[in-house]
């Protein structure tokens, strides 16, 4: 801050420093230190933490950044290029915002671990730095912490508990298969097992739980809505909390998508309820609102950030090939986030859309058709499943659309 402040080393040795009498240059005591402590004043603050206790936040948040690997980087910047085709459209149909919105999460799942996009694959320096926190930082093996984990990707929780079976770390799990008349018990589990150190948790977890035992807790990744952050922390940071201190770390991606949902990038709930929730239909949403144009010009200037060379990671070798079209979108859709929903349903496949130079009223009418009877067949299948235990066959070609047509046939059987 000031290299003149203390003078030069031998005029500071006079003033401040006892030399040994025999050993040359060798201290063996300071005097003047309040002298010194009034020079140092204007340049210095010192709080020790007993002095600003009663200050200190209940919970403190920290964020954890990750880098991004080169296959995680060709992952991530296809899904981006297939959002910059839909965000190039002159008109934006409600089915093209349901896959730009699936493409959005597939951009944030690579940021967790590659195995999300492709189930082959297992690329996750997450996992590896969570690994390095919890073994070498923590040393959760040998302490009595308990820690809760969160993750959207019930996937996810599924390689983590790997990692933590590997490290003979003993864990519960709650998602949206666990029965609501089985969660109390897992909650038993990890307040009385005194081996049972870490809690996994997919939004199921993320309100109605009381876990105050932990100290800690993880994001494995940050939610799209800050509020579904704040219901997270408040299953530790409640009544009955015996620690003054909580800690929140929050794992974040370099140059991706979630280093913009820190920043600020959050979508207006009622679009994203509109799109994603299947309580609602396309219909219900105004999708020619001034919010989703605002959310649009906004995700434009975030998908061309992703296009620069910057964001490229160091790679020692040939980067894998991506598809840059939607195959996986139908994959995903059926796959994940079983919990996302009241009723637990799984989102039904999409099909990918047809390439056209010239749009199809026809064809777009069909797609906005075939997305509600997909989402009418899940509801009609959770109310059978209900009733009779049973679930409707259905396949991924059980709603079809003629692309030259528009026609759309729906076929299942009882």
């Amino acid at each position: 801050l000031d290299p003149e402040l203390l003078a030069p080393l031998w005029e500071f040795s006079y003033q401040h420093c006892f030399f040994d009498e025999k050993i040359k240059n060798k201290i063996v005591g300071y005097y003047n230190l309040r002298n010194l402590k009034k020079r140092l004043k204007p340049i210095l603050l010192r709080r020790e933490k007993k002095d600003v206790l009663k200050e200190l936040p209940n919970v403190t948040q920290r964020t954890i950044p990750v880098s991004m690997s080169s296959e995680q980087f060709g992952y991530h910047s296809n899904y981006a290029k297939g959002i910059a085709q839909i965000l190039s459209k002159k008109f934006i149909t409600p089915y093209d915002m349901q896959r730009l919105m699936l493409l959005l999460s597939k951009m944030r799942m690579v940021c967790d671990s590659t195995f999300l996009v492709d189930q082959e694959t297992n690329i996750s320096p997450k996992l590896v730095e969570l690994e390095h926190i919890l073994i070498d930082k923590m040393d959760v093996p040998n302490t009595d912490r308990k820690i809760i984990i969160f993750s959207e990707w019930v996937r996810m929780n599924g390689l983590i508990g790997k990692m933590l079976q590997k490290n003979n770390i003993m864990y519960a799990e709650l998602n949206g298969k666990v029965p609501v008349r089985k969660r109390k018990k897992l909650i038993e589990t990890f307040y009385n097992n005194k081996d049972c150190k870490i809690f996994l948790s997919s939004e199921a977890g993320g309100s109605g739980l009381n876990l105050q035992i932990a100290d800690t807790l993880i994001n494995f990744e940050l939610p799209w809505n800050p509020a579904k952050k704040n219901q997270r922390i408040g299953r530790i940071d409640r009544l009955g909390q015996k620690n003054k201190n909580l800690t929140v770390l929050n794992f974040v991606t370099r140059h991706s998508i979630e280093m913009r949902i820190v920043s600020g990038l959050v979508l207006k709930q009622n679009l994203f309820e509109g799109v994603l929730s299947e309580s609602n239909t396309l219909d219900f949403v105004d999708f020619s609102s001034e919010g989703r144009a605002q959310f649009l010009n906004q995700l434009q200037d975030v998908i061309g950030e992703f296009d620069q060379e910057d964001f490229a990671p160091e790679s020692s070798g040939e980067q894998e090939s991506v598809p840059s079209e939607m195959a996986e979108i139908a994959e995903f859709a059926k796959a994940e986030n079983p919990d996302e929903s009241s009723n637990g349903q799984q989102e039904a496949p999409l099909k990918q859309a047809a390439k056209q130079s010239q749009p199809n009223p026809a064809v777009e009418k069909a797609a906005q058709m075939q997305t509600v009877l997909t989402q009418g067949m899940g509801f009609l299948s959770s109310l059978m499943k209900m009733a009779t235990g049973k679930e409707l066959e259905m396949n991924e070609k059980s709603i079809e659309i003629d692309k030259e047509t528009g026609e759309v046939v729906m076929r299942f059987k009882l």
